[in-house]
């Protein structure tokens, strides 16, 4: 990470994907946790309210047709940071506050359960993140993740990156079968 990230959060938090299953997800989840916080990774940015937004592609946090920062501002007013990692790779990117570094796949949503672990959060709950081939919300095209070879992929890396598994659950889809739900 290059600046330090200046806080040190406690407790549960939602980490958001935008698969079709989010809003049922987070209404199970919110049952349990009705007052986590959010990290919103990718698209979720235009879907929830967050404390974070967090993405292994950061060009896309201002890439005309993504515009994820724009959009959780326009939708959701401001109080968040903007996240990344692998700066080498990116660059030097100046609407990313927090560059972090940290090993390993799975995609941006396992990305944002580092992180939020990093952060100080001890028990995450992803939700909209099943890693099963289908639509993002709002009937949105699902594009790569439509792609079983992707999700499957995806999948993988998490169930062998299991230095990351305690404290972290899924409300559905292959990441509920690897993590655990609550």
């Amino acid at each position: 990470m290059s600046t330090p990230y200046p806080h040190q959060h406690s407790g549960p938090v939602l980490v958001c994907g935008n698969a079709f299953c989010l809003y049922d997800d987070i209404e199970r989840a919110r049952s349990l946790f009705p007052s986590a916080p959010i990290i919103a990774v990718n698209g979720a940015s235009r879907e929830v309210k967050a404390i974070a937004l967090y993405s292994c592609h950061p060009h896309r946090f201002v890439e005309k047709g993504s515009e994820w920062i724009r959009h959780q501002r326009r939708l959701f007013g401001g109080g968040f940071t903007v996240h990344s990692s692998n700066k080498p790779k990116h660059g030097d990117l100046p609407y990313v506050e927090y560059w972090w570094h940290i090993p390993g796949g799975g995609g941006s949503a396992w990305g944002a359960r580092k992180i939020a672990k990093l952060m100080g959060f001890d028990t995450v709950v992803l939700c909209g993140c099943p890693l099963l081939p289908g639509n993002y919300t709002g009937h949105r095209p699902g594009m790569i993740m439509n792609k079983s070879e992707i999700t499957d992929q995806y999948a993988a890396e998490i169930a062998s990156d299991t230095d990351w598994h305690k404290g972290c659950y899924s409300m559905s889809g292959k990441t509920r079968e690897i993590l655990g739900c609550l």
